[in-house]
């Protein structure tokens, strides 16, 4: 059996003696990281002519020159494509492709930077081990930037398949669920409903056992393909083996970071409110960094669209940096936990490795690979 009590102290001596480790974690955190009637605001919505300037605190209330310029660019530019939406299909398509190309760009550079960092932190802490070896980060990049990290990601990409079948199936079976009540009789369609619940319920809980224990065997497999060079297919089966021969070490301490876990959202939720007063500092800093790339974008999109549209554009892109900025302090705290969940099982990978007496894999220079 390992010494989980020896693994969890060692492990938090390397996340405060080993500093650059923060910033990969901190990368790791940031990126692993609605009808009618009144609405509340003293408005109310006509479907024909947007809204009106009937406020219910002051019936004397007259909108100004902007909400003129905010109903106006409503009535041309959106309520058509609300009132006669077959009419503006290219539109939208242009829209939804436009989105879409978006979203991929951002996921691409998100996955790359995540998979970088993880794999830099598991190598990082893995070299500290054996020879002692602080490295800046420069060097930590370097050795997450390698086959490794792609191998990491396909890994996720593989054992998440089991996870979509499921899904799938639930899908399948809803569909097949829902034919019979609506085609069938009054007892066929109760007894439908009455099945679809219980199967629900029991395919939740098949799925979240499915996704605790892959979760368990990542641990073993992004571990076996970064620290020790191995393909994909023998990283699931090095991890497996790993697993199978230290089912009850590797059950036990997911048992503790269970319990670490649910200590630090606890912690997290208290320190969200704590940290208030640090928000209102940060509030300033988070409005500079944001207005720079919500300007360039209010820019670009005023050559082609209205000042409205335009400045919604501008709002979307500053939004996100605006609340990075704001609650960097939570992000920094995350990323902190990230480092010392993987540092432990990282640990843990080791010490199961010296007691199998598993040999090691191919020798790498670190700081040859590191340039």
């Amino acid at each position: 059996m390992i010494n989980i009590g020896n693994i969890l102290k060692r492990a938090w001596h390397i996340l405060w003696n080993y500093k650059m480790l923060w910033i990969f974690g901190l990368l790791l955190a940031f990126t692993a990281g609605g009808g009618g009637g009144n609405n509340g605001s003293g408005y109310q919505f006509n479907g024909n002519t947007g809204y009106d300037g009937n406020n219910g605190n002051n019936p004397n209330f007259q909108p100004g020159p902007r909400w003129d310029e905010f109903n106006t660019w409503y009535q041309q530019d959106i309520a058509p494509l609300v009132q006669h939406p077959e009419k503006y299909i290219a539109t939208f398509i242009w829209i939804g492709v436009a989105l879409v190309l978006f979203l991929i760009l951002m996921g691409v550079i998100f996955t790359f930077v995540r998979y970088t960092s993880e794999s830099a932190i598991l190598r990082m802490v893995d070299e500290y081990e054996q020879t002692g070896t602080k490295v800046g980060f420069r060097q930590g990049w370097k050795l997450g930037w390698s086959r490794r990290a792609f191998r990491m990601w396909v890994i996720d990409l593989l054992i998440s398949l089991p996870a979509m079948l499921f899904l799938g199936l639930m899908l399948g079976l809803g569909i097949l669920v829902g034919l019979s009540v609506v085609n069938g009789s009054e007892f066929a369609a109760a007894a439908g409903m009455i099945s679809a619940i219980g199967c629900f319920f029991l395919f939740i809980f098949v799925f979240i056992v499915l996704m605790v224990f892959l979760g368990l065997l990542r641990q073993f497999f992004v571990r076996a393909a970064a620290l020790e060079e191995t393909g994909i297919g023998d990283s699931f089966r090095r991890g497996w083996a790993m697993f199978k021969g230290n089912w009850k070490s590797a059950a036990l301490m997911w048992l503790v970071m269970l319990g670490i876990g649910f200590g630090y959202g606890l912690a997290s939720m208290i320190l969200f409110f704590l940290l208030i007063p640090v928000y209102l500092i940060l509030l300033l800093p988070a409005v500079l960094v944001a207005a720079i790339p919500g300007a360039i974008a209010y820019g670009i999109a005023s050559l082609f669209a209205g000042n409205i549209l335009a400045a919604i554009i501008g709002v979307l892109f500053a939004l996100p940096l605006f609340f990075t900025v704001l609650f960097s302090p939570l992000i920094f705290v995350g990323g902190l936990y990230m480092v010392y969940e993987s540092t432990i099982w990282t640990l843990t990978y080791r010490e199961m490795k010296a007691l199998a007496g598993l040999q090691p894999g191919p020798e790498v220079d670190v700081q040859a690979e590191a340039g």
